[in-house]
C-alpha cells in the first residue's frame, strides 16, 4: 500500500512536470503562456515504470493513465500542423452565387481564436514546491527521530538488566527507583507494583 501511494504520488508529479513542460512559452510580464508544439518530450519507459507497482490498484491505474497518455499523444500528432488553407478562389470559380463566397470568407476571416493560456502553471509550480519543501521538513524530521531513537537503543542496550545486575547499578540509571522502592517499603506496599 506505501509502495503504491508513493508510485502514484510520484507518477502525479512527473504528469504535471509533463503538461508543465508543454506550456513553455509565453509573453514576459503577462502571465499569459502559450503552447510550444515544436518542443519533442523524451520517450516513456511504460515498463520500467510498470515493474515498480505493487498492488492491483496501482497497476490499473497505471493502466488507465497509459491510455489517456496514448489518446493524448494520438490527439497531439493529429493535431501537429496547422489545418491546410481553404482555397477560397476556388470555390468562387465553382459557386454561381454572387457575394456568397466572399460572405464565408470574410466570416471565415473575422474569427479570433483565444490563445492557449496556462494560468495553472503557476498553481502546479507553486504546490509542487510545497510539496518538495513538505518533503524536505518529512526528512529532517525523520533523521532527527532516527538519531534519537538510535541513542535511545544504545542506551537501553548499555542498561540491560541481567542475572548480574546489581540495585545499585539499576539505581544509577534509573535514579528515582530507589526513592521509590523505599517509599514501598516504608509503606509495607510489598506487592504493589507485582
Amino acid at each position: 500500500s506505501l509502495a503504491c501511494t508513493s508510485t502514484a504520488g510520484k507518477m502525479n508529479v512527473t504528469v504535471r512536470r509533463t503538461a508543465a513542460r508543454a506550456f513553455s512559452t509565453g509573453t514576459k510580464g503577462t502571465g499569459a503562456v502559450g503552447v510550444d508544439r515544436t518542443r519533442q518530450s523524451r520517450p516513456i519507459d511504460w515498463s520500467a515504470l510498470s515493474s515498480k507497482l505493487t498492488s492491483d490498484g496501482a497497476r490499473s491505474e497505471f493502466a488507465r493513465l497509459r491510455a489517456t497518455y496514448g489518446e493524448i499523444q494520438g490527439l497531439a500528432n493529429t493535431y501537429a500542423e496547422p489545418p491546410s488553407p481553404i482555397d477560397f478562389a476556388g470555390y468562387k470559380a465553382k459557386i454561381a452565387a454572387p457575394g456568397l463566397v466572399e460572405k464565408f470568407e470574410a466570416a471565415y476571416n473575422g474569427v479570433s481564436y483565444p490563445k492557449a493560456v496556462a494560468r495553472e502553471l503557476d498553481e502546479v509550480r507553486q504546490e509542487h514546491a510545497t510539496m518538495i519543501a513538505d518533503a524536505e521538513q518529512s526528512v529532517a524530521d525523520s533523521v532527527s527521530r532516527i538519531e534519537a531513537l538510535t541513542a535511545l537503543v544504545e542506551t537501553m542496550e548499555s542498561n540491560m538488566v541481567s542475572p548480574d545486575t546489581t540495585l545499585e547499578q539499576l539505581y544509577e540509571v534509573y535514579p528515582d527507583l530507589e526513592a521509590e522502592i523505599e517509599a514501598e517499603i516504608e509503606a509495607h506496599e510489598w506487592g504493589k507494583d507485582i
